[in-house]
């Protein structure tokens, strides 16, 4: 069946209609994660690549501590937990954590002792045992999880059941369909639209449309940032990743330099945030990163 994407009337991000259905998606994710899983996942990263994901972790527990009341004995269930970095991190910190995704290949081979804290299975199904379990935690955490469902609002709602009233929301979706990219493709500069992804992204945010969704269903903005622009290489023919994918690799050890530089030289961490704030307020970074607060 063809597809096209249109911009949602309510909300203005851009989705796929039609939209597959809830079976087709289900045998979609089983094919990719179950029987190629192994593909789906690293089997092991570089120094630089753990210091880089444990800094961007550490910038949003920054921000999430300048919201919450508390960070002490906190809890925090984290759908689509992957590789369960996320996990390790408040782990550590001695959070009660709860990770959920459709494989356990990738803890498994990452984080094997989180294994304890890890349900595997249909992500719906398992939010709605946690539901009728009457779990609730400080934190939910949506780590490029929404662009990937039907029904972006109804996981939102969900998230909210399963939060305590002034609990947290942490969402990360790619800032997609923006006038930069456009500009790019207009431009001649790419030569194709890279960030439609049918059929694993359903849906496409940018900063303006995912505060509106969010704060349709029950959160209420605290915070947006964006993180490192890495768009701004397909301006270079020397460095356009997407019309030479051989530059990937490149453009992605650039990344990890200078975030992990930044994470360790710059001394006021509000600074830093600040920084990213204003990226996300220009529509720049490749990750939309949203702090909500339950209403």
């Amino acid at each position: 069946m063809s597809h096209q994407f249109v911009k949602n009337k309510l909300h203005g991000y851009w989705e796929v209609e039609p939209k597959p259905s809830v079976e087709e998606l289900r045998q979609y994710y089983e094919d990719k994660y179950y029987q190629n899983e192994s593909a789906a996942y690293s089997h092991s990263y570089s120094e630089e690549e753990i210091e880089y994901f444990n800094t961007k972790i550490g910038q949003k527990d920054f921000t999430l501590s300048h919201i919450l009341n508390s960070t002490q004995n906190q809890s925090l269930l984290d759908i689509g937990c992957g590789e369960g970095f996320t996990l390790e991190y408040f782990f550590k910190k001695g959070w009660n954590v709860q990770g959920i995704d459709y494989s356990d290949f990738g803890i498994k081979n990452i984080h094997p002792h989180l294994t304890n804290f890890f349900i595997k299975g249909n992500i719906w199904e398992t939010i709605e045992k946690l539901l009728k379990g009457n779990k609730k935690y400080d934190v939910v955490w949506l780590d490029n999880v929404l662009e990937h469902v039907v029904d972006p609002a109804i996981l939102l709602k969900k998230a909210a059941e399963l939060t305590y009233e002034g609990g947290i929301l942490i969402i990360e979706v790619p800032n997609d369909y923006s006038a930069f990219q456009q500009a790019l493709f207009d431009s001649k500069k790419i030569n194709k639209k890279f960030w439609e992804a049918y059929p694993d992204h359903l849906a496409y945010f940018s900063r303006e449309s995912l505060i509106s969704l969010c704060e349709n269903n029950n959160w209420k903005i605290e915070k947006v940032i964006g993180d490192f622009p890495i768009e701004w290489f397909l301006m270079n023919n020397h460095s356009n990743y997407c019309n030479d994918k051989s530059l990937g690799k490149q453009a992605h050890v650039s990344r990890i330099f200078l975030e992990n530089f930044l994470g360790e030289t710059t001394t006021n961490r509000s600074d830093l945030i600040s920084f990213y704030e204003s990226l996300s307020k220009i529509n720049q970074g490749r990750q939309i990163i949203g702090f909500f607060k339950k209403q």
